[in-house]
């Protein structure tokens, strides 16, 4: 979480300070931090992605099974 009045950086922003050298906003470990973080939320949202294809899927399959009883 940002602290007030901050905002979080995204991993492209943060790869960019820490290339240029100008990245102020802590150490090292807490980077690492972000990113972890970053990546854990991605996954997250590939996971929902992932059940929504799933529930998508199996609606089609439903509906194309009474299409064919019919």
């Amino acid at each position: 979480m940002a602290k007030k009045g901050t905002r979080e950086m995204n991993a492209n922003e943060l790869a960019d300070k820490l290339e240029q050298g100008h990245w102020e906003g802590g150490t090292r470990e807490q980077a690492a931090t972000m990113l972890r973080q970053q990546q854990a939320e991605i996954e997250a949202l590939k996971n929902k992605i992932k059940s929504y294809e799933n529930l998508g899927n199996m609606m089609l399959d439903e509906l194309l099974e009474k299409a064919q009883k019919k």
